[in-house]
């Protein structure tokens, strides 16, 4: 295939795929840049994102070869609808199928992926769509990386392929009102990805953002609900005993070079798969999540979770969130016991809602006795309120002898 060539002066006056002006980029530029993928025109081709290209010819290849068409025919069809979407690049037909190819793979979710990739593909494996699904979904969400829905409808209409993406309760909800949308026929649900997020079409049927979230907790909030710590000496002996209210976790030294070695055990762990490495990834989270504040680190520390040897509290608060920032794994990846961070603050949630269930009862049953036995008739209520009365009288009257018989002294 040609090398691609884009003429950015002869763009639209009012491109729907605009470019972030440079007086905002430059506030901030690693929000406006791709990190893993380039998606559309404005980054193609940029030296990141060399060896992501030649991946999506790989998966470009795959999908045309699981139809009946050549690449020729698709061509064809996406040269119809590029004058439909009044972009005017050199070559853009071909751009479009090597990215809506990419796209439709990706949106296929993970549960498609071990029918035509490598286990050791860095997306469409089980370890890849892990570690790198965060990242690619948060390039697909910049305002530079988009194609239009346009292209990605008529690739798959033209494949004639059937849609088997499985919605569970784990999938991402982009992908699935796309899926919807084309299944559906209806207007597209906005002009690109980050439309769709705009816009608010992230709720489709029963499921919405709501449900996917879980609420996360620091340890001393955790604590306040009755939760206790325990050290243990390896990253296998990490759980949450629902039972006892117990977070067994491992202990960490946090000094001048905590930061540097955790962050270059992050990394192996995001490029080799061992349950170690998952049990590691997973401790680096629910840590950035529990030490919010020094009273967290105060509360770790008494129960030798945290071993401090910085000179405040807030300085292991940065380096813990810096080694949290570091780990972009699902919250889904699990280790051979099947415990995953987002599993461990379920759990948790339930372990202290339960708990405010639980203390509601107590004070339900205590004022409804306090009631039967003081308050079920009037005079009972004005016997209890006169006693209360007079104790409180009879306390006062005490503490104003004391203090006269000290200030005759």
């Amino acid at each position: 295939m040609s090398e691609v060539r884009y003429d950015i002066e002869n763009q639209p006056e009012n491109p729907k795929i605009s470019k972030v002006p440079t007086h905002v980029k430059e506030r901030n530029l690693a929000a406006y840049e791709p990190k893993v993928v380039s998606i559309g025109p404005y980054h193609h081709g940029k030296p990141p994102f060399v060896s992501m290209e030649r991946h999506k010819q790989r998966v470009r290849d795959k999908f045309i070869d699981g139809s009946e068409l050549t690449l020729q025919d698709y061509e064809a069809e996406i040269r119809k609808v590029v004058k439909t979407l009044k972009m005017s690049y050199a070559d853009l037909d071909n751009l479009m199928i090597l990215d809506g190819c990419f796209l439709i793979e990706f949106l296929s979710g993970p549960s498609n992926f071990h029918k035509h990739f490598p286990t050791n593909d860095p997306i469409f494996s089980a370890h890849g769509h892990a570690i790198n699904n965060s990242a690619v979904m948060q390039d697909l969400l910049m305002v530079e990386n988009q194609i239009p829905y346009l292209a990605i409808k008529t690739l798959w209409l033209t494949s004639g392929k059937e849609i088997e993406r499985e919605v569970t309760a784990d999938s991402d909800v982009i992908s699935d009102v796309i899926s919807q949308w084309i299944r559906s026929g209806v207007k597209e649900p906005g002009f690109h990805m980050l439309d769709t997020h705009m816009v608010g079409l992230l709720k489709m049927g029963e499921r919405s953002m709501q449900d996917k979230e879980v609420r996360k907790r620091c340890a001393f909030e955790l604590y306040q609900s009755n939760v206790q710590f325990k050290k243990t000496a390896c990253y296998n002996n990490m759980h949450f005993d629902k039972e006892t209210g117990i977070l067994t976790l491992p202990s960490i030294i946090i000094n001048e070079r905590t930061s540097t070695t955790y962050l270059n055990m992050v990394a192996r762990a995001l490029t080799w798969t061992t349950s170690t490495t998952a049990e590691f990834a997973i401790y680096a989270r629910l840590m950035g999540t529990l030490v919010q504040s020094a009273k967290d680190v105060r509360l770790l520390q008494y129960y030798g979770i945290i071993v401090n040897e910085l000179s405040n509290h807030e300085a292991v608060v940065d380096v813990i969130q810096e080694i949290a920032r570091g780990t972009t794994v699902s919250d889904n990846v699990k280790n051979n016991d099947g415990l995953s961070y987002r599993s461990i603050l379920l759990d948790l949630n339930e372990f202290c809602q339960r708990r405010v269930i639980r203390l509601r009862k107590v004070l339900y049953l205590w004022f409804s006795n306090l009631w039967e036995t003081h308050f079920k008739t009037p005079w009972s209520g004005i016997s209890l309120i006169a006693a209360i009365a007079l104790m409180t009288l009879t306390g006062v009257q005490t503490a104003y002898a004391i203090l006269s018989y000290k200030k005759g002294q």
